[in-house]
């Protein structure tokens, strides 16, 4: 991992900019990291899915993304993944794939939206370029890359373009909740200089460590990045029970649990036994061994979870934000969503409503931007069927977004 002791040598190196004028932020929608799912290698190994990089943009080309705009989304966070260009390695088919960034901002730019190129690194236990592999052993190869994605970006327009270069951090939970030294800030501060060195009028969109939470970023002390052009994000999926429910990709025994409606306080007793019961059988027959007292338990949670619990961790970053004079500019809710499980039953499209309602009312109350999570994927937020739908409606309602496109 990087020795702190290099923190405050990489800062000095570099100069602050003062306080700019970054891209309006207030309304945001995620577009897919991939709208096909595979593992890096079958990426690398079939040079047609890389052509064009990534592939979303085969579906969604500037009328869909005009009505994005008519809809009254401002801006759109446009995931990157960095699994397959650090698998391919420098050369002309990382260069390409390079251009392909800057040519998606592009369109994006075109249909009037403003955007966050982000670097999406995602969790790949079973594979050599997930973000696990990105903090310890490729960070050297990965904070190259950041410069080279962020020299791409320079030259667009600053008032409507932010670079995001790195995604959810995973590590240092347990060093944040002992109190003990962490390993990102050292991190964090050479990933915003070689971002920086590489675009130095754009936007940078800056997160703590532990999955880029509320409580990550409380953790860290703003002071060791001297920018005046910033903008701090944090993401917010509690109550966490609700939002992945039945998530394939969390651990046992959420990924068995459907069917929780939200409110909390509107599972009732009966309900939970019910609910219960299923998960058990489920996982029972998924894992071949099953933890009623662990299902219980987590029910019994969701139901005591207060309805206040959705602003939660929007609280503790405000709180945060105020004791270094952080402004509400310079704040974002990078992502929240409601999973929909392949399972039944689920929750109701009102429920998943109800939830993004109040998490997005929780931010604009705070005064803070925020982007929903997403255009695709089981927490999509457009009508189901082939890729690219309009927006549901009861979610159109739920985010306060102008009108929804037909």
């Amino acid at each position: 991992m990087i020795l702190r002791a290099s923190l405050a040598l990489s800062a000095l190196m570099l100069p602050a900019p003062a306080l700019a004028q970054g891209p309006m932020l207030q309304r945001g929608l995620n577009l897919p990291i991939w709208v096909e799912w595979y593992t890096v290698d079958q990426m690398v190994a079939d040079a047609g899915f890389l052509t064009p990089y990534p592939d979303w943009r085969r579906l969604f080309g500037a009328e869909r993304l005009q009505l994005t705009r008519a809809d009254g989304f401002d801006f759109l966070r446009f995931p990157v993944d960095p699994g397959p260009l650090l698998a391919l390695g420098p050369g002309a088919e990382q260069d390409r794939m390079i251009a392909d960034i800057r040519e998606g901002a592009e369109l994006i730019l075109g249909a009037g939206l403003n955007v966050v190129v982000d670097m999406h690194s995602i969790p790949r236990p079973d594979e050599d370029w997930g973000t696990e592999a990105v903090v310890e052993g490729l960070w050297p190869d990965y904070l190259t890359l950041v410069g080279r994605v962020g020299a791409a970006l320079d030259g667009l327009d600053p008032k409507r373009v932010a670079f995001e270069p790195l995604n959810e951090p995973t590590h240092d939970c347990d060093a944040i909740a002992a109190g003990t030294p962490q390993d990102w800030p050292a991190q964090l501060v050479q990933m915003h200089s070689a971002a920086r060195r590489a675009a130095p009028d754009l936007t940078l969109v800056l997160s703590g460590a532990c999955w880029g939470g509320a409580y990550g970023l409380s953790a860290l002390d703003p002071a060791i990045i001297p920018d005046g052009n910033v903008i701090w994000s944090f993401h917010s999926y509690e109550p966490f029970t609700f939002s992945h429910q039945g998530a394939e990709w969390t651990d046992a025994p959420l990924k068995y649990l459907s069917g929780l409606p939200y409110p909390p306080e509107m599972l009732t007793e009966e309900a939970a036994k019910e609910l219960e019961n299923a998960a058990v059988g489920r996982m029972a027959e998924a894992a071949g061994t099953t933890d009623r007292a662990a299902i219980r338990a987590l029910l019994a949670a969701y139901r005591q979870t207060p309805r206040g619990e959705i602003g939660r961790e929007i609280d503790a970053a405000m709180a945060w934000a105020r004791a270094h004079d952080i402004p509400p500019s310079r704040l974002i809710l990078g992502e929240f969503g409601a999973n929909l499980p392949n399972l039944s039953p689920g929750p109701s499209l009102m429920e998943r409503a109800a939830f993004l309602s109040d998490k997005r009312l929780a931010a604009e109350a705070a005064g803070i931007a925020w982007a929903v999570w997403s255009f695709e994927g089981s927490m999509r937020v457009t009508q189901d069927g082939p890729v690219p739908q309009p927006m549901e409606p009861a979610f159109c309602t739920a985010l306060g977004l102008l009108r929804c496109a037909p």
